[in-house]
């Protein structure tokens, strides 16, 4: 059988345009038959379906990506390149080491509404809009009053985005039982340099002792920025993770997944909660954007692999005579984190300055 145009798949001929010599060639093209007006009029448009961008074409990309730099230290060093940049940073990594193929769009437009949109409803009311202006907001309107300032997508996709880049390290822990792991896992600085990075906060600004200022060559610190003008993402991925509706929400998932009513009991404090029950919350909200579903979709509804999943975390964990192995990452100050991804006490650790330190050389002046 012959191949003619309309034997190519749309993403070979949406590529088309760009080695077209002019704009009058493209004309001719696109009019000399529909196949061909349709495709470049769709390569053309503005990605809306993908908004907040890039941050939503990261999430569906970055897991390919991350498995392409995980293991190799040339590739390693590339990608903490990419994150000193910010999202654009990883963006561009993701767009030259990781794609999309149609069936892939088309699942990610079922995602937009089944999982991304009724997460992000709840994360509202966690942290946005919706949780600062509830009623009595500081005397009882909440059981947990904060001062955020949340862009609700942004810290959504931000968690989703973790969970792609190291979703696959916390499942080689899990299947490892205590031993190191089989497989290559990105390191605990790999996921410091995600934090620091993609989740950008005035606090990090100037660094502690022990823990160096983010780079101010490019990205979310780089000079002409005020750091009073820095989000507080830190702040509000701290609150999220540590809050009890978004434990709750992961409690109800597990009980759900599990059929135990234990499962669906939560400790006021976080950090009260018994190390199992956290590692496998953190397991299972770290499995990035199709792992969402446990707590946006019924039980009904939900990937049967993804409930095989989660009860495989579940056992993994209750196989274990103890918590993950602590890393210290910093000798002045004591700190420690999970060689698991551990996403809580990792912003916890950016933020550990509690105020940005001022007084170093290249520290602007906010006393006016």
């Amino acid at each position: 059988m012959s191949t003619t145009i309309y034997s190519l798949p749309n993403e070979i001929l949406g590529l088309l345009p760009a080695f077209l010599d002019d704009i009058e060639t493209l004309t001719i093209a696109s009019s000399s038959c529909r196949l061909l007006r349709d495709t470049f009029a769709t390569a053309a448009s503005a990605p809306t379906f993908f908004s907040p961008h890039p941050y939503f074409l990261v999430a569906a990309t970055a897991r390919q990506a991350s498995e392409w730099a995980v293991g190799a230290a040339s590739r390693t060093a590339l990608l903490h390149e990419a994150l000193q940049g910010d999202i654009d940073g990883l963006y561009e990594f993701c767009l030259a080491h990781a794609g999309l193929t149609l069936a892939d769009i088309r699942r990610l437009h079922r995602a937009r509404f089944a999982i991304v949109n009724p997460l992000c409803d709840r994360i509202d009311k966690m942290a946005g809009q919706q949780f600062i202006t509830t009623e009595d907001f500081w005397d009882g309107g909440v059981s947990e009053p904060n001062t955020l300032c949340t862009e609700t997508d942004r810290s959504t996709f931000q968690i989703i985005i973790y969970g792609e880049l190291f979703g696959r390290d916390m499942e080689a822990f899990l299947a490892a039982e205590g031993a190191p792991p089989a497989t290559p896992v990105h390191s605990i600085a790999t996921r410091l340099e995600y934090i620091k990075y993609c989740v950008p906060d005035w606090v990090c600004y100037g660094g502690y002792p022990g823990f160096e200022p983010p780079s101010r060559a490019r990205g979310p610190y780089a000079p002409p920025i005020d750091p009073r003008d820095l989000p507080m993402d830190q702040h509000v991925l701290h609150h999220l993770l540590e809050c009890r509706r978004w434990r709750r929400m992961w409690a109800g998932a597990m009980k759900m997944v599990s059929g135990d009513e234990r499962d669906g009991e939560i400790e006021l404090d976080a950090y009260e909660d018994d190390w199992r029950t956290r590692l496998w919350r953190e397991a299972l909200m770290t499995q990035g954007l199709w792992g969402m579903q446990l707590v946006t979709l019924p039980a009904e509804q939900v990937d049967k692999k993804w409930l095989a999943k989660a009860r495989w975390m579940r056992e993994q964990v209750r196989k274990l005579q103890g918590p993950v192995e602590m890393s210290q990452i910093n000798e002045i100050c004591h700190l420690e984190v999970a060689v698991a991804p551990d996403p809580c006490t990792e912003a916890a650790v950016c933020m550990r300055g509690a105020r940005p330190r001022w007084d170093s050389p290249d520290s602007p002046d906010l006393s006016d």
